[in-house]
């Protein structure tokens, strides 16, 4: 991948209204990207290569934004059209490597992984994790932040730890983890995959899938994104051999940070079939 950025003088003083107004325009051969006049950008999906240009300014003071805009999602879109396939999940690591964490929209993912995070478990992403087509268990961070709404934000006791973004038509907050994201962080092994169940219910809980329901379940996350970067039929099947659970009860977040937390701390190959 061919990444050429130019930084501009100026720029000073961004509104915060325009930090939030991202316009993309996706076509058959490439992706175009502006945020106001302070930053653009586009992605040749063929020749693999993204043209920039920033404000000085917008660097300055929102050098996470910079980021995210200009390396880490075109870095996976163009990686989602060669190598990897996009599934929409959060993933969390510890000491043996990663869990992948499933739920349809508004399942509790970000909410989860937030948790997860504040209790000192690493992150990869809460919405979207990319995974190696020869290689189902190697994993890579898409965007490597997490987003909540206001009242998980308050329940979780991050309201300092937040700024504002925007995902769809909500307004959220963002857990920005940029300043920490080196390479050896975006990068984990799958020890486990977990499916969002019922919240309620009682204390947390995880229960072994066999195939057939693994995969029968797994196909309720399911967004557009996953089709458009080609086999999430063939990651699913490979994850239904092992390391596969339903996950029940995680509004009891406490004991659900500490089942995930037992997962990531027991490599794969020491689990029971």
């Amino acid at each position: 991948m061919d990444f050429a950025i130019e930084v501009l003088l100026g720029g000073d003083g961004v509104p915060a209204e325009e930090l939030l107004a991202e316009r993309w325009s996706i076509g058959t051969g490439d992706a175009e990207l502006s945020v106001g006049d302070h930053l653009r950008a586009r992605i040749d999906w063929v020749g693999a290569r993204l043209d920039g240009r920033v404000s000085a300014g917008l660097v300055a003071q929102h050098p996470s934004l910079v980021a995210r805009l200009l390396l880490e999602t075109p870095a996976a879109l163009l990686l989602a059209r060669r190598g990897y396939g996009v599934v929409h999940a959060g993933a969390i690591a510890g000491p043996a490597g990663a869990v992948v964490v499933r739920g349809a929209a508004g399942a509790g993912k970000s909410t989860l992984v937030a948790a997860a995070h504040r209790s000192g478990l690493g992150v990869l992403g809460d919405e979207t994790v990319l995974v190696a087509r020869s290689d189902p268990d190697e994993l890579l961070s898409a965007v490597r932040d997490v987003t909540l709404l206001p009242d998980a934000t308050h329940l979780l006791g991050l309201e300092d730890a937040v700024t504002m973004a925007r995902a769809g038509t909500e307004a959220k907050l963002r857990l920005d983890l940029s300043s920490s994201s080196t390479p050896a962080v975006r990068r984990a092994r799958r020890v486990a995959t977990v499916l969002l169940g019922s919240r309620n219910g009682g204390a947390a809980r995880l229960e072994p899938l066999a195939p057939a329901t693994f995969l029968e379940q797994f196909r309720q996350g399911e967004i557009p994104q996953e089709r458009w970067s080609g086999t999430p039929a063939h990651i699913a099947a490979n994850w239904s051999r092992s390391g596969a659970y339903r996950l029940s009860g995680a509004a009891d977040l406490t004991g659900a940070v500490a089942l995930l937390t037992d997962l990531t701390n027991r490599p794969l190959a020491a689990r029971p079939a």
